[in-house]
């Protein structure tokens, strides 16, 4: 590849376009760090790209240098220049403190603040007022001030500085996935994937010390429409659990990232498990269940936010800047209403997802050794443990309300995500994880393979068995 110093050097210029990767206001997609496929080919693997930044050209707006794959990267530190004055100061109507709690309307309203300006990353639809900078020590710590050349720069998330801080054959670029809020990190030309919307199916996250498109699942998912749904993540300190502090001292700039973006992810899927057991809280009721499963579901519900708040700690650790939830979209949550629905839901959301949930946690607990990271992982099988098992129950009872044919269909649905799942686990591409990452809870995918095809042969398919009192392997 192209080491970082050979990708261009041209000095800060002033120009205007939104900066790649930084949070944008007007739409559109920021470039992304790594190394892209073709533009509109969903990828879910293949040969990396053999030159991190083929034909590299400094942008005189964003201060960064791109790449004809689709990369950008940040090789200096700049000043961010802009043609659009701030509105003037003193004319600011919203309320509050103007760090992020002031409400908004638009930019006039943030005017009390140094090139204050008005975004929706308040969350929950609310539109608030944020500083803007002009450098880097306008920001906080692990922050940079990402240029646009036409309004002043954004404080953005930052796992490194600039080029220099990733070492060789790395480049701090600018990404942005599920797995954390718009932010530069380092990145390699082993990066299999840019985005999201390379990904055929699930998002592109950093495993295996590159990114790739990954569709496993933590927890109990929130399915809509077959697919999992989870909130995007934003920056925001309110999702922490306060008593986890993992101890980073011994990891670098890239192993760093791997583990933010890792515990990220998993944030995000223990928050949108919330979802799903409020969702099947009401289902329960809609069904006339009884008040035992009622009671277990209202304590998964709680489980979960613990989950959410533990990783989300982590995550923010790891780091170096708090993260949480955005909105999570409910539309359409509530369509299936049948007991048999709900019944299918629960085999795949509660009966696989819940008891591989369960294994991943104590496997990484049994190799993990920073205390915080095992205090997570320790809560979060005993947890799923449970939800497992409230997953089973509800299956137990649900089947005693059905009649032979939903039974039978049941039986067939349960036969058929077991061979999914199985087919999915035997076929995924085959790596390890540095042993490192595996001390701070994140294991490589041999071991996830192990486990998820332990948990669908050992556990899931005897206990669907004896529930249905059928072979489920013969079911379909």
């Amino acid at each position: 590849m192209t080491a970082s110093n050979e990708d261009g050097g041209a000095s800060a210029q002033a120009g205007a376009s939104n900066v790649a990767g930084a949070p944008t206001q007007n739409g559109g997609a920021p470039a992304q760090g790594g190394a892209a496929p073709q533009a509109g080919a969903p990828t879910q693997g293949g040969a990396p790209p053999q030159t991190a930044c083929p034909n590299p050209v400094y942008d005189s707006a964003k201060k960064l240098i791109t790449c004809s794959n689709g990369r950008a990267h940040r090789k200096d530190v700049a000043v961010c220049t802009f043609t659009t004055p701030p509105p003037a100061a003193g004319g600011a109507s919203g309320a509050g403190g103007g760090d992020g709690t002031t409400i908004c309307q638009s930019n006039a309203d943030c005017s009390a603040l140094p090139y204050g300006y008005c975004s929706g990353d308040g969350g929950f639809s609310l539109s608030t007022c944020h500083p803007g900078c002009t450098s880097d020590s306008e920001c906080g710590t692990g922050m940079i001030c990402a240029c646009d050349g036409v309004t002043p720069g954004r404080c953005t998330n930052a796992g490194c500085t600039i080029d220099a801080d990733c070492g060789a054959n790395s480049l701090c670029a600018p990404v942005s996935t599920t797995c954390g809020p718009n932010a530069f990190q380092c990145t390699t030309n082993l990066d299999e994937c840019i985005s999201n919307e390379d990904c055929m199916y699930g998002s592109c996250v950093v495993q295996d010390g590159h990114r790739k498109c990954d569709n496993a699942v933590c927890g109990r998912p929130f399915l809509v429409a077959d697919a999992p749904r989870v909130a995007e993540i934003e920056t925001r300190g309110d999702w922490l659990d306060a008593t986890l502090s993992p101890d980073v001292r011994a990891l670098s700039p890239i192993q760093r990232a791997q583990l933010a973006a890792h515990w990220a992810r998993l944030g995000q899927l223990e928050h949108a498990s919330i979802a799903a057991f409020a969702r099947f809280n009401l289902q329960l009721l809609s069904l006339g269940a009884p008040s035992d499963l009622i009671d277990a579901c209202n304590r998964a519900l709680s489980d979960e936010t613990a989950h959410a708040r533990m990783c989300f700690a982590l995550a923010s650790a790891y780091g170096a800047a708090p993260v949480g939830p955005a909105r999570l979209d409910i539309e359409r949550c509530f369509e299936e209403t049948s007991l048999t629905a709900i019944a299918k839901l629960v085999l795949r959301e509660g009966c696989l997802g819940e008891t591989v949930a369960s294994l991943e946690a104590v496997a990484a607990a049994e190799v993990a050794t920073d205390p915080a990271v095992v205090q997570a992982l320790a809560r979060i099988a005993r947890d799923e443990l449970c939800h497992a098992e409230l997953a089973f129950k509800f299956l137990r009872w649900a089947l005693t309300q059905s009649s032979p044919e939903a039974r039978h269909e049941l039986a067939c649905e349960a036969a058929q995500q077991l061979a999914d799942f199985e087919s999915d686990a035997r076929h995924g591409e085959r790596t390890r994880t540095d042993d490192r990452l595996a001390m701070h809870g994140l294991l490589g995918s041999d071991a996830l393979r192990a486990i998820h095809l332990a948990a669908a042969r050992d556990v899931a398919r005897p206990l669907l068995a004896a529930l249905f009192d059928i072979e489920v392997s013969g079911a379909a």
